[in-house]
């Protein structure tokens, strides 16, 4: 006797299928695909050629814990990371060299340096020393059950200096908006605004900062 049926097989409805069974749950997944991971799957699209079909980063699963315990290493995962993961072509006109974003802070600083300025480099060093922890705090809080004590819990340490609401405006606002904060220059914004588009909404859209956010635990 089936107790659950999963509709669909892409990563999250696996991940769900996977605890319930290990939680002694007989679990069945329905798939009208012919190839199961929705998103995170890989199909060959031209002749020799695989391709990843939503093109994931895999940034939030590393970060909590999931692989681990569902212990996916024994049955083949592994991952090859690409170092630069990004690359932000020159604009047609001007000699500037393409963005480099590199897992080493430092060489991508660097990058940025020689390709808009040191003013931009900075910035770019104070964005992730102020995102990245704010990104960790989200992977937490998606750890945890959605109840108010865990999401404290899980913000807890991160000081913005105008206290909970300035913190709970900052994550509320537009992903343009952040760029703007932070950086003047367009070809630099325009590859971080690219970045978290991948996530789905306008970086015009409200609540879109963590998106962009999300780049700094690169």
């Amino acid at each position: 006797m089936i107790d659950t049926v999963v509709v669909g097989s892409g990563h999250n409805a696996l991940v769900s299928a996977c605890y319930l069974a290990r939680a002694g749950r007989s679990v069945e997944v329905l798939e009208r695909d012919t190839v199961l991971g929705g998103a995170v799957s890989t199909v060959e699209r031209f002749p020799g050629h695989a391709v990843d079909r939503g093109s994931s980063a895999h940034i939030m699963i590393r970060h909590t814990g999931i692989l681990e315990e569902l212990e996916l290493d024994r049955f083949g995962l592994r991952y090859l990371d690409c170092d630069p993961w990004a690359y932000a072509p020159a604009p047609p006109a001007g000699d500037r060299p393409g963005i480099v974003f590199h897992r080493d802070l430092d060489r991508t600083c660097r990058s940025i340096d020689d390709a808009c300025g040191p003013r931009e480099a900075d910035a770019y060093r104070r964005f992730v020393a102020v995102w990245g922890p704010r990104s960790a705090a989200v992977m937490r809080s998606f750890s945890a059950p959605p109840t108010g004590r865990h999401l404290v819990s899980s913000f807890w340490g991160l000081d913005t200096g105008g206290g909970g609401s300035d913190l709970s405006r900052r994550f509320l606002a537009s992903g343009d908006a952040l760029l703007d904060e932070y950086f003047d220059d367009e070809p630099l914004k325009a590859a971080l605004a690219w970045f978290g588009a991948q996530s789905g909404p306008p970086m015009s859209e409200p609540g879109t900062a963590p998106m962009v956010g999300f780049a700094a635990l690169m």
